[in-house]
């Protein structure tokens, strides 16, 4: 019962003509996606240094007396969190 079928798929490892130059493309397009995903983790972490910087001022605020808070807000204002 043992039926002979015709191989739908060249399982060879040999590299096609056509193969390397796919695989510089996809290498060029995963370098590319690497230098974007390094470009989005510096933004990320500026991002966070810069909510930890607004959180801080935001406490100092809540936490000063009245009459500090004058001299406060011109000093958040240099640190450009105001």
């Amino acid at each position: 019962m043992a039926e002979t079928t015709t191989q739908a798929w060249d399982w060879h490892v040999e590299l096609r003509d056509a193969a390397p130059p796919e695989l510089d493309r996809l290498r060029q397009t995963v370098s590319e996606l690497r230098a974007r995903l390094d470009v989005a983790h510096d933004s990320l972490r500026l991002s966070r240094e810069r909510e930890r910087e607004a959180l801080q001022a935001l406490t100092e605020l809540d936490s000063a007396k009245p009459w500090e808070r004058r001299r406060l807000r011109a000093a958040l204002r240099e640190r450009k969190l105001l």
